[in-house]
């Protein structure tokens, strides 16, 4: 990995804590405490940050944000879009893998999908604008909800969700928080294999366990990108799969997966969002 310039590092972290504090101005003392930078290093620096626009030295010798940092700010707010990144991510995906890429949203208690990127040799099965219900299909939403928040959602769930549905919620997210994505196989598919692994659903089947060995005949496997606030913007699933694959087929599939939701989460949300994923 590259290492940041010590420099690059000094000019961020004074822009970081201004932007931290837009409303307020600091003295070049009161920098040089919080960052804990030389007092000639840090001079340089904010003169440098002044005569380019992003501060703005005040007749006191205090220092604000400058026109330059807020004009950039409010057209990065205008133009700013998850997509911009996400609809890149999905086409890799999609091409590298010969599937469809979906990005699913929530919208109350159904799962909408948004955008969708397929490979040329695949139609696909998710059209864009297909609703779906949140449970079970859309249950990774509250992958990384504390205990009680988790059990707070089941309860509020319309229709009131049966056990047996609650049992299927929970065991998804078992697996979601150990593997860091959900997997379904098609109803009644056994592709010559046991029982083992599997929770049966109206509709499908979640996996509950992945053998590295076992095959499995795979139908989608959803992966989240997170917001700054540490819950689900949105999740990336894939579909289309052509052929059964293996669980350790799947758990490399899942890692690529996780890595593009985890750049999108960087663009979404910075670095320590994305650590979480």
């Amino acid at each position: 990995m590259t290492r940041q310039s010590p420099a690059v590092g000094r000019i961020v972290s004074i822009l970081n804590f201004f932007v931290e504090h837009p409303e307020q101005g600091f003295t070049l003392t009161q920098i040089i405490k919080s960052l804990r930078l030389s007092r000639a290093t840090c001079h340089a620096l904010l003169v440098g940050l002044v005569d380019a626009g992003y501060l703005y030295r005040r007749p006191d010798k205090s220092y604000v944000l400058g026109p330059a940092l807020i004009s950039l700010t409010v057209n990065a707010q205008q133009h700013f879009s998850p997509f911009a990144v996400a609809r890149q991510e999905m086409r890799m995906l999609a091409d590298e893998l010969d599937v469809v890429a979906a990005a699913l949203f929530r919208e109350d208690d159904e799962v909408v999908v948004r955008e969708r990127a397929s490979s040329l040799t695949h139609l696909g099965s998710a059209p864009a604008g297909a609703r779906y219900p949140l449970h079970p299909w859309g249950s990774f939403f509250l992958i990384p909800l504390p205990d009680e928040e988790f059990a707070e959602e089941l309860e509020r769930a319309r229709p009131p969700l049966s056990e047996e549905m609650r049992e299927t919620v929970r065991q998804q997210m078992r697996f979601a928080r150990q593997h860091g994505f959900v997997a379904a196989v098609p109803p009644g598919d056994d592709a010559g294999q046991p029982e083992l692994g599997r929770v049966i659903i109206p509709s499908g089947r979640f996996l509950t366990e992945l053998n590295p060995d076992q095959t499995y005949k795979l139908s989608f496997l959803v992966a989240p990108v997170m917001n700054e606030r540490a819950r689900v913007a949105f999740g990336l699933a894939l579909s289309g799969f052509t052929r059964p694959l293996t669980g350790a087929e799947i758990a490399a599939v899942g890692f690529r997966l996780r890595e593009a939701c985890r750049r999108i989460t960087n663009f979404i949300a910075g670095k320590r969002a994305a650590m979480d994923l």
